[in-house]
C-alpha cells in the first residue's frame, strides 16, 4: 500500500499518543489497552491508516480516567455529562493536548458488547505488551484481535476499512484464535454482533458455519446497524431483544426521549431555554413519525433476514 508521508507521519504522531495517553492513565493507576490501531497493524502484519486512538479501560475507572486526562490538558469534544456513567455509550472523543489536532476516544465497552465488565477482564487478561513510538501499551492478544475485528465489522459503515481488517484477520489468525474468540464473544454478551459481523465476508461465514453461530439469529439491530439503517429501526429491533418490562420501558423512553443534554449538543435551539428543549423534543418526536414508512420497511427486511 502506498502511503504519503504526511498521514504516515499522522500514523506516527497517534503511535506517540497512545503511549503518552496510556501513561498518564498509569500514573494514576488506570490499565488501558489499545484496541486498534498500531496493535491491530502489527498482530495483522499488515500497514495500516488510523485516524485516532481507541483505548479500552475497566468501566468502573471511567470516572478517574476522565479526570486523569483532564488533569494532562485533554478536553472532551462533547460536554462530559452527555457521558454520564449512568447513560448508554461505549466511547468518548478527547482531544489532545500539543499542536496537532489529534483525537483519543476513551472507551469502557465497544459496539455490539452487552457486558462491558466481562469485556474488560477478558481482554485484559490475555493483553500483551506492545513498544510503540519510544512507550509501552497494552495490546489484545489474539483472540481478543479476533473478536474486536468481528466487532468493528458489524458497526455502521464496517463495509470499508473494518472489513478490510477482517478480511486480514481471517487469514492470518488461525482457527483455534479464532474458536478462542467466539467464547470471548460468549463470556462479554457481543456473540449476536460477532456473529453479524463474520457473516459480512464468505470467509467470515464460513467461521461462524465452523463455530456453530449460524444458526444463531443474531438480533435484527446489531443486523441493521452494521446496513446503516435508521436509528429509529435499530432502536426499535433492540427495544424487542430486551427482556423484561423494566427495561424496555427504560429503552423506549430514551429512544423518544433521551437526556436533555444529548437534544443540546445536536440541536442548537434546544439551547434556547426551556421552551427551546421543548420544540427539541417535539421535532424529534416528528421525525420519528416521518420515518415511519422507511422505519417499518428495514424492519420488515430484518425480520426476514432473521426469521
Amino acid at each position: 500500500m502506498s502511503v504519503s508521508p504526511g498521514l504516515a507521519v499522522r500514523c506516527l504522531a497517534l503511535d506517540a499518543l497512545a503511549a503518552a495517553t496510556s501513561d498518564v492513565l498509569r500514573r494514576h493507576g488506570i490499565d488501558s489497552i489499545l484496541l486498534k490501531g498500531a496493535g491491530l497493524a502489527r498482530r495483522l502484519g499488515v500497514d495500516r491508516l488510523y485516524a485516532d486512538v481507541d483505548l479500552l479501560v475497566a468501566p468502573d475507572t471511567v470516572i478517574a480516567a476522565q479526570d486523569a486526562l483532564h488533569a494532562a490538558g485533554y478536553r472532551p469534544k462533547f460536554p462530559r455529562d452527555l457521558h454520564v456513567v449512568a447513560a448508554i455509550w461505549h466511547e468518548q472523543p478527547w482531544h489532545a493536548p500539543g499542536p496537532l489536532p489529534l483525537t483519543m476516544e476513551l472507551h469502557r465497552g465497544f459496539a455490539g458488547v452487552g457486558d462491558y465488565d466481562e469485556l474488560w477482564r477478558s481482554l485484559r487478561v490475555g493483553a500483551d505488551h506492545l513498544d510503540v513510538a519510544g512507550g509501552r501499551v497494552l495490546v489484545p492478544d489474539e483472540a481478543g484481535t479476533a473478536l474486536i475485528a468481528a466487532l468493528h465489522a458489524a458497526s455502521p459503515a464496517g463495509f470499508g476499512k473494518p472489513a478490510r481488517d477482517l478480511a486480514h484477520a481471517l487469514t492470518v489468525l488461525s482457527p483455534a484464535t479464532w474458536e478462542a474468540a467466539g467464547q470471548l464473544a460468549e463470556r462479554c454478551d457481543a456473540v449476536p454482533a460477532f456473529t453479524v459481523g463474520l457473516g459480512l465476508l464468505p470467509a467470515g461465514a464460513a467461521v461462524a458455519t465452523r463455530l456453530g453461530l449460524s444458526s444463531t439469529h443474531g438480533p435484527s439491530s446489531a443486523w441493521l446497524a452494521a446496513r446503516l439503517a435508521t436509528p429509529t429501526a435499530v432502536g426499535l429491533a433492540h427495544l424487542a431483544e430486551v427482556s423484561g418490562p423494566g427495561l424496555r420501558l427504560r429503552e423506549l423512553s430514551r429512544l423518544m426521549l433521551p437526556l436533555p443534554v444529548h437534544l443540546r449538543q445536536f440541536d442548537a435551539r434546544a439551547r434556547r431555554g426551556r421552551r427551546g428543549l421543548l420544540w427539541a423534543y417535539v421535532r424529534r418526536i416528528g421525525r420519528h413519525v416521518r420515518l415511519l414508512p422507511r422505519v417499518l420497511r428495514e424492519l420488515r427486511t430484518a425480520r426476514r433476514r432473521h426469521g
